[in-house]
């Protein structure tokens, strides 16, 4: 006799409205991380003040695709408190026509009330068996699932009866069509096939925290070689060609991880493609136990801070955090994506080549924390938060983590690590699990340090000031002073750094409160040398989180924001819009919400926005012939004239992050030739949006030969032309109008030129086509920070 869970559902429309209406998803938690799956799920149903919880799943789900239908039999092993309560309810999403519920092996009572399930008549026993069937049609997209012909994102919570849970085992089978792989958390046991469908079985043996996803569809599998877990990756076919060195830098990262922290926990390690809608937009990958879920952005983009093998030793430290220490949700931004972060940042430490996800000082993501920390819009890192909208959250507790690791010592912070890992295995834990281990680890009381820098916002300021070097015999006495700026009451150590002819002298100071509890905001320094010292710097090698002046960069966009594109009308006013709506388009996939206008229409009002994107040259756009004095790159006859200064420090200035396209070269380049829409936008015209991700320095080797006068499509850079009819130059400062503000000016030197905002690691860029010929920063002096020694 077949099992209910294999008949094909009945086709019926949810209860209200047309499918796919997203009041039929369940409501999603405050807490939704970009990129493991314990974070995205939503709050545990009300099952009787927490009366109960999932111990176990045993799911049998079958898939029809040519029908985007599903039948399931999910049976649940429950666990109830010891005031065992008369009813529970568990959460399953309305579009499932519950048909029966079994509660050891007899029929029970069951109300289902929209997304939830109540089920009553309770066995005495506080640990039983519930067999739930169902069946429903999954004709919509949410973010997290779809299920169709082609293939199925299928996430836990949209799929199976679920409420608060701590599962000790589960098993996962899964009938689908018989071209299809089927992916999921766990181990791979039984795979049968028959005529026209596979049968997939994946045991869960020991306590996870969450089941993830299932994946299902027409795959491209490459096992990697070598000792250690099995490690496979799994590739829509068309981009099985990006597979090379993903098992193996899987490899490498478990390997690390299991020697620094505790060994991994599962059988074997999978990749697997996703297509790039899951999980919104700013997600780059998923990960789930035994699992990673890469999104084909991360093996077409030619951003290397995108990237898959960039991304992916983040995305392997989430087996341990929090798959291996399960966590509280309040604490997954300091103890899962800041851990991952800075465990990303050993691993490479230990290769010797930090990415540019690892380093912190250079981090393009550094500015716009800092910058929300100016205006107070910053958070605590133990707080329930949408992260997929806080990218700097991930930077500010990998540097917190970076600063315990400087105040504690090496080889504490490395032993705190593993010790979390092996003490807390399997167990759900805290900040103040974490803060006691360290605590006893290294013999200090540490409050004030967690109570500063996780469970309160705001950033130090500091200053270095009154430096004088005297001479003393044959060597050279350096004294000063460092002191807290402002009303803020901040603890902290600070490095001070006497720079020399032969090196760097480092001295160590600290601010705030001492052991005794008294405030000190302003303390000397004394430092002695052999050669004579030129310059005093603080924390010199930026392992302090503080507030420093920092060049504005198009990798400021980073950061999403609100932002008003201004385009030309004077002249070539359809290609101007164009461009603007391909990059307002692009931006507003990155969380953006942008607006464009008319030249004609831009008041004052407009102009003092966060983010001002300015189109079109001074001939071409009012706006842009107003404020064209405010940037450094001048412009003579129409030609940019790029100081000598300026392209030595472009060409000295090579930023190993890559080229600053989130997407393909193919996707990234323009139609050839101007749009000949001339409408012009109308007010307040909003575009859809691109992930913006990406840096870069660099200079292209197609510098045309020869001195002498410009031609028409060309640019100066010191004495030398770049002759091209699609150049274009890209420069952004502070706006003059609203203090921390960002103002930007893409200049296309032609109608042929089709430039891109892209989150470029440089202030100004000089684009052929879509390729940077050259680029740079401006130079900032942070006189709080540097004093030169006279």
């Amino acid at each position: 006799m077949r099992d209910k869970a294999d008949r094909v559902p009945r086709c019926h429309a949810p209860r209200e409205g047309g499918a796919g209406r997203t009041k039929f998803f369940m409501k999603r938690r405050l807490l939704t991380v970009a990129i493991w799956l314990l974070a995205v799920r939503p709050a545990a149903a009300d099952s009787g003040n927490g009366a109960c919880e999932i111990v176990s799943h045993k799911a049998r789900l079958n898939l029809f695709p040519s029908q985007n239908a599903i039948s399931a039999t999910d049976t649940l092993t429950i666990h109830l408190t010891p005031h065992k309560p008369a009813r529970i309810k568990l959460q399953l999403l309305p579009v499932y026509e519950v048909e029966e519920v079994r509660i050891n092996g007899r029929k029970s009572r069951f109300e289902r009330d929209r997304d939830s399930i109540e089920i009553t008549n309770l066995p005495t026993d506080t640990l039983f068996d519930c067999v739930i069937v169902y069946s429903g049609v999954l004709a919509f997209r949410s973010e997290f699932s779809q299920l169709t012909r082609e293939r199925a994102v299928l996430r836990e919570e949209e799929v199976l009866p679920h409420g608060k849970s701590m599962l000790r085992e589960a098993r996962l089978t899964v009938r689908a069509p018989a071209a299809w792989e089927v992916l999921t958390a766990g181990t791979l046991v039984r795979r049968d096939t028959s005529m026209d469908s596979t049968l997939f079985v994946y045991d869960i043996d020991r306590p996870v925290p969450t089941l993830g996803w299932i994946c299902g569809g027409p795959y491209w599998a490459g096992p990697g070689e070598g000792q250690g877990p099995p490690v496979s990756v799994h590739l829509f076919p068309e981009d099985s060609g990006s597979a090379s060195g993903i098992a193996e830098l899987a490899k490498a990262l478990l390997k690390f991880y299991g020697e620094r922290f505790s060994t991994y926990r599962f059988r074997d390690f999978k990749v697997v493609e996703v297509e790039d809608w899951v999980a919104g937009p700013n997600v780059l990958a998923v990960a789930i136990p035994a699992m990673v879920m890469i999104k084909r952005l991360t093996l077409r983009t030619d951003d290397r801070f995108n990237q898959v093998r960039t991304i992916l030793p983040h995305e392997v430290a989430h087996q341990w955090w929090p798959m291996t220490v399960f966590l509280e949700d309040a604490d997954a931004a300091f103890l899962a994506e800041g851990m991952c972060d800075y465990s990303a940042l050993l691993f490479h430490e230990s290769t010797g080549a930090l990415s540019a996800r690892d380093s912190l000082k250079h981090h393009p993501l550094l500015r716009p924390l800092i910058l929300r920390a100016l205006k107070g819009q910053d958070l605590p890192l133990q707080r329930k938060a949408d992260l997929r909208s806080l990218p700097t959250h991930y930077l500010k507790a990998a540097y917190v983590h970076n600063m315990l690791r400087h105040l504690v010592g090496d080889s504490t912070f490395f032993l705190l690590y593993r010790t979390f890992a092996g003490r807390f295995a399997a167990r759900r834990v805290g900040l103040s699990d974490f803060q006691q281990l360290a605590e006893e680890l290294s013999g200090r009381k540490l409050d004030w340090f967690f109570n500063q820098w996780v469970k309160n916002r705001g950033l130090p300021r500091l200053k270095i000031y009154n430096v004088k070097s005297v001479p003393l015999g044959d060597q050279w006495v350096t004294r000063g002073r460092v002191r807290i700026v402002g009303y803020d009451k901040f603890t902290t150590f600070a490095d001070v750094g006497i720079a020399t002819g032969a090196g760097m002298m480092l001295k160590r100071v600290w601010l705030g409160a001492d052991s005794t509890g008294s405030y000190r905001n302003d303390v000397p320094f004394e430092v002695v040398s052999k050669e004579k010292p030129q310059r005093a710097l603080l924390d010199p090698a930026g392992n302090l989180l503080k507030y420093e002046r920092l060049p504005v960069k198009f990798s400021d966009v980073r950061d999403p924001a609100d932002g008003l594109m201004i385009v030309g009308t004077r002249k070539h006013a359809g290609h101007l819009l164009a461009l603007a709506r391909k990059d307002s388009a692009s931006m507003e996939m990155g969380a953006w919400s942008v607006t464009i206008k008319r030249d004609s229409e831009v008041s004052l009002g407009d102009l003092q926005n966060e983010r001002v994107f300015i189109y079109g040259m001074a001939a071409e756009n009012s706006v842009a012939a107003e404020l064209e004095d405010k940037f450094p790159i001048k412009f003579r006859d129409g030609w940019p004239i790029i100081p000598e200064s300026l392209r030595d420090a472009g060409e000295s200035g090579k930023s190993p992050h890559g080229r600053a396209t989130s997407l393909p070269r193919a996707a990234a380049s323009r139609t050839a030739g101007p749009s000949r829409d001339s409408s012009g936008p109308s007010h307040g015209t909003t575009g859809p949006g691109r992930d913006t991700a990406g840096t870069g320095h660099r200079e292209s080797g197609h510098r045309s030969s020869g001195a002498g006068r410009p031609g028409p499509d060309s640019a100066v850079s010191g004495t030398n032309p770049f002759n091209d009819s699609t150049l274009a130059l890209l420069q952004c400062i502070e706006s003059p109008y609203i203090a921390q503000g960002f103002l930007a000016w893409i200049a296309p030197l032609s109608e042929q030129a089709e430039p891109a905002v892209f989150p470029y690691d440089a202030s100004w860029v000089l684009l052929r086509g879509v390729d940077e010929i050259i680029s740079g920063a401006w130079e900032v002096k942070d006189e709080d920070l540097t004093f030169d020694i006279n």
